[in-house]
């Protein structure tokens, strides 16, 4: 199983939610799929960011999607993966977290708040 941290955003109250190991190996686990499914989500345009000019030219693929509760963003660069809740943060962070843990392909890693103040 792969391990994710929810933990606090750089300097912020908001959660987010790491992925640990490589997300980009095959066999990872389909995040996207698993979310898209488990919370029945659907793709929604992003209204701030060119998500294929950014994608183009650094390597991030940055996705926004939405179900009942609200929105997250999907943030997968080279180096890291993420998702990020900028609204309703506690509701959705919880609502994801439950979808992961259900699907039988992660497992929750404690984290110290504390190292990200």
């Amino acid at each position: 199983m792969e391990k994710f941290r929810v933990r606090p955003a750089y300097q912020s109250d908001d959660l987010l939610i790491e992925f640990r190991g490589d997300h980009r190996s095959r066999g990872y686990p389909n995040i996207r799929r698993i979310l898209e499914v488990g919370l029945s989500s659907k793709p929604k345009k992003h209204p701030s960011i060119d998500t294929a000019m950014l994608g183009a030219s650094t390597d991030e693929f940055i996705s926004l999607w939405e179900y009942e509760n609200g929105e997250y963003e999907l943030d997968d660069d080279v180096w890291a993966y993420f998702i990020l809740a900028p609204d309703n943060n506690a509701r959705v962070i919880s609502d994801i977290v439950e979808v992961l843990l259900k699907s039988g392909e992660f497992i929750r890693e404690e984290t110290d708040p504390n190292e990200y103040t």
